[in-house]
């Protein structure tokens, strides 16, 4: 038997890791990823077929474009899907028209949702009614020649059948009511991922061995929130240089869509004892590879995967007052599911 991986995004591949370690560890793998553009890297996928222990296959395919490229490359998604004949087809998100394609060329295949991140748990911020939903549905439908939902919550679509997150009793309604399994730490902390993950940060550029003496990690938010919100940057700068000062080793991780804007313009720390982590390197890679460390961001997935498979991790949010309340009701939901697994915000530690 085959599973096969349909990734969008690094957490699916990292999320992939440890399925393959846990409920599909005696079935043959092949990682697929869509939505692939010039010039983009995926160190998880390059660390997959640079092992030597590693038997998955990785396929690419690009960025679906104009109408008749696309056609053509969903049919090819297709035929790939009918020939490999999988028993199951694990995809990070059910609004990728990719994930339709595949269907089309092998029906028969469980089709598993993995985890998206606190798109799990919430409706997306641009969530339509339903009648919009449909009638969305019909124009891809014309335009792409193969059925596709759009739901407004992922892993939401009638064509996801079960599904594997982080927090199975904290999902949206539109998982609730399907079989719903956690990721287990687990898996996450076999030496084969492990070993997949340290090889994607060093092909990043970061020492991987430096890892088990960091104490804080920070995850930065985009340039433009810290911008937004100086009492923010000035906390962050702070815990910075607090730590620092104690001799512990930080490490600071910045947003891998802040445009390339260099970490000394978006915060002042001092120069020793700081570590940069590579913003092009995704943090989840880290989760196997931290042990006893404070891991301290805003509104990032990573949080929940650090406080779910970290080992021995306290993890803790920080957001402005100001970006709370009123008219901000994603935040507000997204810090009462960060509190739900006791991820509570920095300024509530007194030692902090």
């Amino acid at each position: 038997m085959t599973t096969l991986f349909l990734a969008s995004t690094p957490l699916h591949v990292f999320f992939s890791l440890g399925l393959m370690r846990g409920p599909f560890k005696d079935q043959a793998h092949t990682l697929v990823l869509i939505d692939q553009r010039p010039g983009e890297r995926d160190y998880i996928a390059e660390a997959l077929e640079a092992s030597s222990t590693s038997e998955v296959s990785v396929v690419r395919f690009p960025a679906l474009r104009s109408v008749g490229p696309a056609r053509r490359l969903l049919r090819e998604i297709s035929d790939f899907t009918a020939a490999l004949a999988p028993s199951t087809l694990a995809i990070g998100n059910d609004r990728r028209t990719e994930f339709y394609a595949a269907v089309r060329g092998c029906p028969g295949a469980r089709r598993t949702y993995i985890d998206d991140g606190l798109y799990s748990y919430l409706p997306r911020q641009d969530a339509q009614p339903v009648w919009r939903q449909n009638l969305s549905s019909w124009r891809r439908r014309l335009k792409y020649g193969l059925h596709v939902e759009r739901p407004s919550e992922i892993g939401g679509s009638q064509a996801v059948q079960d599904a594997y997150v982080l927090l199975p009793e904290q999902v949206h309604s539109g998982l609730r009511g399907k079989p719903v399994q956690p990721l287990r730490p687990e898996w996450f902390a076999d030496a084969w991922v492990r070993e997949v993950c340290m090889t994607a940060a060093v092909a990043a550029g970061f020492d991987a061995a430096r890892c088990e003496a960091i104490r804080l990690l920070l995850l930065l938010p985009h340039p433009r929130f810290l911008q937004a919100y100086p009492d923010l940057r000035q906390r962050i700068e702070a815990l910075a240089r607090t730590h620092a000062e104690r001799g512990d080793v930080v490490a600071l991780k910045a947003h891998p869509a802040g445009g390339g804007i260099p970490l000394h313009r978006q915060l002042s720390v001092p120069a020793e004892g700081v570590v940069e982590v590579p913003a092009r390197l995704p943090v989840e890679v880290l989760v196997p590879l931290l042990s006893g460390a404070l891991v301290v961001g805003t509104l990032t997935t990573a949080l929940l995967s650090m406080v779910s498979l970290g080992d021995r991790v306290t993890v803790r949010s920080v957001l402005p007052q100001s970006a709370r309340g009123a008219g901000r009701r994603y935040n507000d939901r997204a810090f009462a599911v960060y509190e739900s697994v006791g991820i509570r915000p920095i300024d509530d530690d007194a030692t902090a």
